[in-house]
């Protein structure tokens, strides 16, 4: 384990607020927004002061071996005070842990030391870079670099030297697809595990004056699903409770940051024909073979030392994985999460609306096409970061063939109290193959207090959208109240979306409705029968209500018994009633029928209600094998329905990864009879943390199709990648059964290198 460090200051992982979302009336938004400018000193008066921890500092090289032996590593403080959220909120770690950090000339430096007296125990199954470590054992480090609170970066390392990095930008949580230039590596001893962390000053934003970090370090023992942190430890705060973070000291003056960061691609790709089939197995082509060599251009500039400029030309895509085959049995849209690298960095930053149903800004509306076709992207570019109280964000892109437009985001957060914000947006769509201009402004706020140490979060926004000078603007607002601690999770909301509402770089779920929703749960831990924690969900209800008048949708869900035991498992049953009464009717079924024409099942306008019930098992994710089993049955609309789904996940430390699941819905209704399925295959491959492998495969009757996405990805050294893809997709339930597999109705291979470098 290199020389014992045991003495000084403790830690911990995932554990974060359930923070606050959104909003109330245009009104009432307003008055918040213009109360707010008048609290933050009082609440900067009764801040505590926090513990510190001083750096060390080496002035030799250092070895990233997953040891840290070098004498430089007892010059540094020790952070070693480590206590329980769970299972025991408050005691001590029930094993040491140990952390030192290193300022060097060329980046920071941190150590952990993972005493176990029962290294046998020691969970460590996943080894690919951005895994869920969630199944193993961990250890997190935060570092908020300017210290506002607000902002920040988190690296995870586990036994295996798996990475894992978030970006920090308010909220409740890290944006996880935030990937960030640095290195790790780990070893597992006779005494437990050692990990050491190398990040470079460039990866960083800071200010140069040798001013304190806020800091926060845990570790996870998955073994007994133990949860300790050094700071924000309580269960109303966690890891991320950024009001209780510590301080790094002695850092002394930081290097200017390189001016520029650079990742030119070349990519190279070859496609099929497209193959029509027909339900006989015969096909038309369409299309044309084609190979391509593209090369484009990826850059960071550091316009200041906490704001950066991000450009892109002939921006490339073909490494994403694939979207998840889904069948919507709903009259309203699919929301399909960003998995676009230059959309995903500083996302936070953008965030206005409420996620999955009111967004003002929702970054695949940006080069992609109705029909979730990709457009090219021709260029773009995204300055974000600091300058002192305000976060500010602007995003410019310019797409090509398909949409030929030019779309812009502007985005600021000024700080209230000591977490909290009020800020504004701005979002445009314009150019040659758009019809005038649509724009989209609003304003919101977000004010977390702690009452008799219960948080308590108020947010809300108000937003109005223009299709071209001089159309009807329309608007939408929300407020909303929350109380998310552990013993409860209580919150209201109210909403009004106008029928015309319709930002252009939105995502809006339904409009021309008032929302009432809300719930009252309590989770109480009785400590009995191996239960960590009860969930029992009083009610919660989530009502539209038609502008004009009437009910549009509701569901009222109760959910009587919940419970997750000390081993990780969770077991749940519900009890929901669902309300729908659409204007127009619709399709929920609309597949190819075997032998041609179509099976269509359609929902007649009308009022409808029905009731179902659901029981759920989950099985702890340190298991070497997991199992996830569901089912529900009742009514639906004038008809029944029940349904089947499950999954197993095997992991074989630590290289192989495998999990199937799949689902099956048997719907009877007087309008015809179907049944709905679904499954998909993944396995994760990795040789270690820097060269891995993923193959997932997804099925589904709706689309009547197989899908392949396999992905090969290789390191070579932080900041560069290289890849291989290949995605294919084949016809299912053609006549004389079997899948055409020397045929696929589309394949593509892609081969794409991106290299790293500073200027």
């Amino acid at each position: 384990m290199g020389p014992d460090p045991r003495g000084g200051v403790r830690l911990l992982t995932t554990a974060s607020l359930h923070a606050a979302a959104a909003a109330r009336g245009a009104r009432a938004c307003m008055a918040l927004l213009a109360a707010a400018a008048f609290l933050p000193a009082a609440a900067a008066a009764q801040a505590p002061v926090p513990p510190e921890v001083r750096v060390g500092h080496a002035a030799g090289p250092l070895r990233l071996d997953g040891v840290p032996d070098e004498a430089a590593w007892i010059t540094a403080d020790s952070i070693t005070a480590f206590t329980q959220q769970d299972p025991v909120e408050g005691q001590p770690g029930t094993e040491h842990t140990v952390v030192r950090i290193l300022a060097a000339p060329d980046g920071l430096w941190v150590a952990f030391w993972c005493y176990d007296r029962h290294p046998e125990r020691i969970v460590r199954a996943q080894l690919r870079r951005d895994a869920d470590l969630g199944s193993d054992d961990h250890v997190s480090l935060f570092l908020d670099p300017q210290r506002d609170r607000r902002s920040g970066f988190l690296f995870q390392v586990n036994p295996n030297g798996a990475m894992v990095d978030g970006e920090f930008a308010g909220g409740h949580e890290a944006n996880g697809d935030w990937n960030g230039v640095w290195d790790a590596r780990a070893r597992v001893g006779a005494e437990g595990w050692t990990a050491e962390l190398f990040i470079p000053w460039q990866t960083l934003r800071y200010r140069r004056d040798g001013a304190p970090w806020g800091i926060n370090v845990g570790r996870y023992i998955r073994a007994d699903n133990e949860d300790t942190m050094w700071r924000g430890w309580s269960r109303q705060q966690g890891f991320l409770f950024l009001d209780q973070e510590g301080l790094l000291t002695g850092i002394g003056a930081l290097p200017a940051r390189r001016l520029t960061e650079w990742r030119p691609y070349i990519a190279g790709s070859a496609t099929d024909f497209d193959r029509d089939y027909l339900p006989d197995r015969t096909y038309t082509l369409s299309g044309s073979r084609d190979q391509e060599v593209k090369v484009g251009l990826d850059g960071k500039v550091a316009v200041a030392p906490t704001l950066t400029l991000d450009v892109t030309a002939n921006t490339d895509f073909a490494q994403v994985e694939v979207d998840q085959q889904v069948v919507n049995l709903t009259r309203f849209p699919v929301f399909f999460p960003e998995k676009r690298p230059f959309f995903l960095e500083a996302s936070g930053t953008f965030d206005f609306g409420q996620e999955e149903r009111t967004l003002a800004f929702y970054s695949r509306r940006i080069g992609v096409g109705a029909d979730r076709a990709p457009v090219p992207i021709m260029s773009g570019a995204r300055l974000t970061g600091r300058v002192g109280s305000e976060r500010i964000g602007v995003l410019a892109v310019r797409t090509g063939e398909g949409e030929n437009a030019v779309d812009v985001a502007f985005r600021l957060k000024h700080d209230v109290l000591s977490r909290g914000y009020v800020g504004g947006i701005v979002t445009g769509q314009g150019g040659p193959g758009v019809q005038g201009t649509r724009l989209t402004t609003g304003a919101d706020y977000e004010l977390p207090f702690v009452i008799g140490g219960q948080n308590l979060v108020l947010s809300g926004f108000a937003s109005a959208t223009r299709d071209s000078a001089g159309a009807p603007t329309a608007t939408a607002w929300r407020f909303f109240v929350d109380f998310p601690n552990d013993w409860t999770d209580t919150w209201f909301a109210l909403n009004r979306i106008e029928a015309g509402y319709d930002p252009a770089l939105g995502f809006v779920r339904q409009t021309g409705v008032w929302r009432h929703t809300g719930q009252f749960e309590f989770a109480p831990r009785p400590h009995v029968l191996g239960i960590r924690q009860l969930r029992l969900k009083v009610i919660e209800w989530d009502v539209s209500l038609n502008i004009d008048g009437g009910v549009n949708n509701a569901f009222y869900d109760v959910i009587p018994f919940s419970a997750e035991f000390e081993t990780g498992d969770e077991v749940e049953f519900s009890v929901r009633r669902d309300i729908d009464v659409p204007l127009e009717a619709f399709d929920i079924w609309d597949v190819a029928a075997p032998g041609g024409g179509r099976t269509v099942v359609t929902i007649p306008a009308g009022r409808y209600a029905w009731n179902r019930a659901t029981v759920q098992f989950f099985s702890s994710s340190g298991r070497p094998v997991g199992v996830d089993l569901g089912a529900s049955t009742g009514q639906f609309y004038t008809g029944t329905s029940t349904s089947l789904e499950g999954g197993v996940d095997v992991r074989l430390a630590p290289h192989i990864i495998a999990s199937g699941s799949g689902s099956t819905g048997w719907v009877r209704l007087p309008q015809g009879r179907f049944t709905a399925r679904t499954a998909e295959v993944r396995l994760d491959y990795a040789a270690n943390p820097r060269l891995g492998g993923t193959m997932w495969v997804q099925w589904d009757n709706e689309s009547d199709r197989v899908t392949v996405n396999a992905r090969l990805h290789w390191i070579p050294k932080p900041g560069s990648d290289a890849y291989l893809v290949w995605n294919g997709a084949w016809p299912t339930g053609l006549e004389h059964g079997g899948i055409p597999w020397r045929r696929p109705a589309r394949g593509a291979l892609v081969g794409k290198f991106v290299y790293y470098f500073r200027a």
